[in-house]
């Protein structure tokens, strides 16, 4: 997994860097001028953020540098070796990352959660810690300080606005925490109240973050930058407020029946407090794990043997993903089977409690079996409902990871947290959905000149198949016939060894976030799709809506 990734990596890195950055001594020599220049660097930073940063560099940089170690040590040894070292090294340095992930919080959190959706990407020591980010953060509030951040912000004691607050917080996120709470008027509400502090923080670590991959990571610099802009508008509630009623404005009339959004109470959101309706039910991972684990009891097993079976044949490459179509379709006809079985065993039931059992013999009881899940319909959804917003509306929630989407009571999905939306204009939507097209109709020169000519996306030596699988990788799929026999980490490396990216358009950054988010969910299920499978219908109906407007003028 990781471990030859990084072993091509360390090679690369060293080849070619000149005689006096050869071998590991000159390696070293060469980064630690980088980590002097990165602190130098960070001295014009605020207090917080030069403490932040060092703290950073103190704990990320010797790590970064024994992982280094190692690629270099095991360059040339079988799989097996490899492998063996790394895990070795995840082993020691998970738990550590984990405690300063926690400790430090801000952006790295952030990127915690993202990385706890890339089950094929990170080593499972890091990926089981990672999933645990997405809605099991410790507060970072003293007892009772939410409550006094509200009543400041509000200007008003709590008792004017509520007629029950709940101190025990319903989740805690990277930027603040949720708390339910119940109206004058009688509506239930959550409060989302946001951390002190936690703007000048995130800035601090972007920064840190830039420099170290500038060192580390050069192909992640111009994504980075875009995510930072995105990231920077998360701290203003009322404008999370206005982009929730957009998005709710947006999707309720077409997707009430599958999907719920919170509509929020504008009147009482403020730039550190967002008031919005309560949603009713659990985090969706944990209503997948609850479902599988009846039904795993059923068979005589338990939840975490089959986890775990799974997770080793994702890791070692013998688990056979399944489709989303065939999924949703086999989900659909057990469930229809399950009603049947009931209906007619339930029917007998009551004859005989109608019978037989009038003349005092035992009456039987009716049972009905729980509904399964059907993974591949709620994934099938999520993807259209982002279409519908990046497409048709060009507003979207650019931050759908699992500890965002709830599965509620009535059955329904429910997305949550709308920090991160982007906006993007007509003319981006038009040219993301020629290149939706191209990548449907795996029309490789199509997709190149789409990229390199109206989206101005370069490489630097304008290698037209790194372009193509890039492209593809980020927006389609990650599907044998691009990523090779190379897992996601090798192939990023490998690409840029080829062709070095020079140029990322800004405006499809976020887009490519959405498609990796929302495949990663999927694949975590178990199911292996394409992105354009589910988004080309939206792609047709923009450039269709052209074309009918270019005929009327």
């Amino acid at each position: 997994m990781m471990s030859r990734s990084l072993a091509r990596k360390m090679s690369t890195s060293t080849a070619g860097a000149g005689a006096e950055s050869t071998g590991v001594l000159g390696f070293l020599r060469n980064h630690t001028k980088k980590l002097v220049a990165a602190a130098v660097l960070g001295a014009a930073i605020a207090d917080e953020g030069t403490r932040r940063s060092l703290e950073f560099w103190t704990f990320a940089f010797p790590v970064f540098l024994h992982y280094r170690f190692v690629q270099w040590q095991t360059a040339g040894k079988s799989d097996e070796e490899i492998t063996k070292a790394f895990d070795k090294l995840h082993t020691r340095y998970a738990p550590a990352t984990k405690f300063m992930c926690t400790r430090l919080r801000g952006f790295y959190l952030k990127q915690a959660q993202m990385m706890g959706t890339l089950d094929d990407f990170i080593p499972p020591a890091y990926l089981e810690w990672c999933k645990e980010m997405q809605d099991q953060v410790p507060t970072a509030f003293a007892p009772g300080q939410a409550r006094t951040i509200v009543e400041k912000s509000l200007g008003k004691p709590l008792e004017q606005v509520f007629q029950s607050w709940n101190d025990i917080p319903r989740g805690s996120a990277s930027i603040g925490q949720v708390h339910h709470a119940v109206l004058l008027d009688g509506r239930e509400v959550a409060v989302k109240v946001q951390f002190p502090n936690i703007e000048k923080q995130f800035r601090a670590d972007l920064k840190t973050t830039k420099r170290f991959c500038e060192m580390a990571l050069p192909q992640h610099v111009q994504p980075l930058e875009e995510i930072e802009k995105q990231f920077l508008t998360e701290f203003d509630y009322s404008l999370e407020a206005e982009n929730l009623e957009t998005i709710y404005n947006n999707i309720m009339p077409t997707w009430s029946e599958k999907v719920r959004i919170p509509k929020p109470i504008k009147e009482l959101c403020t730039k550190d407090v967002l008031v919005m309706e309560y949603l009713h039910g659990v985090r969706l991972i944990d209503g997948i794990r609850n479902s599988f684990r009846k039904y795993a009891e059923k068979d005589g097993k338990t939840l975490e043997d089959i986890e775990k079976e799974q997770k080793e044949q994702m890791r070692n490459g013998t688990f056979v993903y399944r489709d989303v179509a065939s999924e949703k379709w086999r989900i659909k006809c057990a469930t229809a089977f399950m009603k049947v079985r009931d209906y007619t065993l339930n029917t007998f039931k009551f004859i005989y409690n109608w019978s037989l059992g009038l003349l005092l013999l035992p009456r039987l009881e009716y049972n009905w079996t729980e509904p399964l899940l059907n993974l591949g319909e709620i994934v099938e959804t999520l993807h259209h409902v982002h279409a519908h917003q990046i497409y048709l509306d060009g507003a979207f929630n650019g931050d759908p990871h699992p500890g965002n989407i709830l599965l509620l009571n009535d059955g329904r999905i429910g997305l949550v947290d709308y920090g991160q939306v982007k906006h993007i204009s007509p003319l981006i939507r038009e040219q993301l959905s020629k290149m939706t097209i191209a990548l449907a109709n795996d029309d490789k020169e199509k997709l190149i000149d789409i990229l390199w000519n109206e989206i101005g996306a370069k490489g630097k030596y304008g290698k037209k198949d790194v372009a193509y699988r890039l492209a593809t990788f980020w927006y389609d799929r990650n599907t044998k016939d691009i990523l090779g026999d190379m897992n996601i980490a090798e192939f990023l490396d490998w690409a840029q060894a080829e062709d070095p990216v020079e140029k990322v358009h800004p405006e499809f950054v976020m887009v490519s976030r959405v498609s990796v988010l929302l495949r990663g969910m999927g694949n975590a299920f178990g199911l292996q799709l394409r992105t354009t499978d589910f988004w080309r219908v939206y792609a047709e109906r923009v450039l269709l809506e052209k074309e009918k407007n270019a005929a009327l003028e």
